[in-house]
Parts: structure tokens; C-alpha cells; sequence
């Protein structure tokens, strides 16, 4: 489901005419609006205080629907792809991707 719930919003920030660096700035916004947490984003996609793992206690990284999110808009906007290296379900102090 967050797969291609990211895909559906890339795909309408691109028909509506957004270059790639507009839509990133605002599916940082609406992480932000939506309270999933404390996003930054360089070269890594940082969510601090992530709301999907903050009550999970993992041994692998655990936030699915928001990989899956941020996997479907990164592929539709910047043709990349994302892997979460680090989660607060397993005890790291942020939530991170990294890009591919």
C-alpha cells in the first residue's frame, strides 16, 4: 500500500508540473503535516521520533509502510531507490534511508 500510495502522489506532484526539487521539499512537508516524525533529507531521508516504530522493539528495520512510501515517490520523482539503514524499533536514534 505505501508503495504505490507514494507512487500516486510523485506521479500527481510531476502532472501538476513540480520539478524534482519542489516535490521532495514537499513530501517533506507532508511527512511533517501528517506527524510521522522529524524528517531531514541530504544524501540520507532522516525521521526522528518516527511515529511507525517508535513502540516496536526489532531486530531488523521495521518501518514498512513508510519504506514502501518514500521507495514508490523516490522511484517516481528521482528514479532511485531507498533501503532503511537505520530504525528507533531496534534501538538506533533515528529512522534512516539511504538512496540508491
Amino acid at each position: 500500500g505505501g508503495v504505490l500510495a507514494g507512487m500516486r502522489v510523485g506521479e500527481k506532484m510531476l502532472n501538476m508540473g513540480m520539478e524534482e526539487e519542489e516535490a521532495v521539499k514537499s513530501i517533506i512537508r507532508l511527512l511533517e503535516d501528517c506527524k510521522v516524525g522529524k524528517v531531514s533529507m541530504d544524501k540520507t531521508i532522516r525521521i526522528r521520533e518516527c511515529c511507525e516504530s517508535i513502540f516496536i522493539d526489532a531486530k531488523e528495520p521495521s518501518c514498512f509502510f513508510t519504506t514502501g512510501f518514500l521507495n514508490g515517490f523516490s522511484s517516481t520523482v528521482k528514479n532511485q531507490h531507498i533501503k532503511e539503514t537505520k530504525c528507533v524499533g531496534r534501538g538506533d536514534p533515528y529512522c534512516e534511508w539511504e538512496m540508491r
